[in-house]
């Protein structure tokens, strides 16, 4: 029974590793529903690494069948894990369903809570149907505060508040975000990964992109793995560059953009979906900061996917064009506040740029780059040293700034910047 207990949760936080080493301690088991159980387990943790787990969920079935009815119902629940982590989105759903429907029919609220979870896992990651995500969304919670299943209830409101990001309904995620500080345990939760990103964006929208940085970095704190590390230097790079702290964002996107692309064999669904947005969001960080080539070259490739991540990428690519994008066009629906965010947020660098004076606005990336490591202190053969580059090249570099802003020296130029 320990097993039985123990293993979900390893499962949970994505351990297979821990999950595995449970299940292979186990010899044998005298009792039918605790091997059927198991069985379902070990097809978990096949699909967790890279396997296909048909092979122990019929084994589970053959025992479940002669098992209590509530055994089989745990049954059709983990064989909707196990297929969902397998990306068999078909077979997942269909069992997912069945447990909830047995699980309702013999009033288990706390199965029915988990069950839905696997569908709303499903329509999130694996259709991107948004919309069913939402709707399973809202199950689970109602399910679980009637099971007195908090943790999973909150777990969801974070996921409603994510949704209502996509969707672009701000009012909608403020009220869940509220909701979520006037419960006593929020604290607890705010950590989690599924809570930060809604809040991050949020931030964002807002305008506040102090707060969104705590936001993204708070996402950073509680990463666990690559694709959740991507998704925060992504987010973090968006607050940098709406601060308009380009050379930080700039480091920031190019890691998140290089994060993402480390696609493990195994890699679990809502993994995937978090890295293949980094990369977007990474790739228009990069143009808005001035590093077009990189930029618009990971848009191009991430705007020939299918489904929200290509519809994403595609909108922002016209953004960059100078296109009109407009956010009511069906497809980009399941994104649109992602669309609005970063939209907003291009806006706004262009009314401080227009509030540059010309002169300013004629230096170059690096030149801009220069004068900011003057300002620290540091010599020309220092930054020299740092980029790898010669202090003439660098002389040159400033000299020309110089030039631009209407300074004859460092000291200027400084307090020139300074007072624009």
């Amino acid at each position: 029974m320990l097993a039985d207990s123990i293993v979900p949760e390893y499962v949970s936080r994505g351990d297979s590793g821990k999950a595995a080493e449970y299940i292979d301690a186990i010899t044998a088991v005298d009792d039918p529903d605790l091997s059927a159980r198991i069985a379902a387990l070990r097809g978990i943790v096949e699909a967790m690494h890279g396997n296909d787990p048909t092979r122990f969920l019929e084994r589970a079935f053959a025992i479940a069948s002669a098992s209590a009815p509530g055994t089989l119902a745990v049954v059709h629940h983990r064989a909707g894990v196990a297929y969902f982590n397998a990306r068999q989105r078909h077979e997942a759903e269909k069992h997912a369903l069945q447990a909830l429907w047995l699980s309702d029919a013999d009033g288990q609220r706390r199965l029915a809570a988990r069950a839905a979870s696997v569908l709303y896992g499903v329509h999130y990651h694996l259709t991107g149907d948004m919309q069913s995500a939402r709707y399973y969304a809202e199950v689970v919670a109602v399910e679980a505060a009637a099971a007195g299943e908090l943790t999973i209830r909150r777990l969801f409101l974070c996921a409603q508040l994510d949704l209502a990001v996509f969707f672009g309904e701000w009012d909608r995620a403020r009220s869940l975000l509220d909701l979520l500080r006037r419960d006593r345990w929020y604290d607890s939760y705010s950590g989690s990964q599924v809570a930060q990103f809604g809040m991050t964006m949020l931030h964002g929208y807002s305008g506040d992109f102090s707060a969104m940085k705590g936001a993204a970095d708070a996402l950073l704190e509680s990463a666990n793995s690559n694709a959740d590390y991507a998704l925060g230097y992504a987010l973090s790079a968006l607050a940098l560059a709406g601060a308009g702290i380009d050379e930080e964002a700039g480091r920031a996107a190019r890691r998140a953009i290089g994060l993402s692309r480390d696609q493990g064999v195994s890699e679990l669904a809502y993994h995937s979906l978090r890295r293949r947005f980094a990369a977007v969001i990474g790739a228009y960080v990069c143009v808005l900061i001035g590093d077009v080539h990189r930029g618009t070259r990971a848009l191009e490739t991430r705007a020939k996917s299918s489904g929200n991540i290509g519809a994403f990428a595609r909108a922002l690519f016209a953004s960059i064009r100078g296109d009109q994008v407009d956010v009511a066009d069906p497809t980009l629906r399941n994104v649109r506040g992602m669309v609005e965010l970063l939209g907003s947020i291009k806006r706004l660098r262009l009314d401080r740029v227009q509030r540059i004076p010309e002169r300013v606005r004629t230096l170059t990336h690096t030149e801009l780059t220069l004068l900011r490591a003057t300002a620290t202190g540091k010599t020309n053969g220092e930054i020299a040293r740092e980029r790898g580059v010669t202090r003439n090249a660098v002389e040159r570099r400033l000299m020309s700034a110089y030039e631009k802003l209407g300074v004859k020296n460092r000291t200027e130029a400084i307090a020139k910047l300074a007072e624009i």
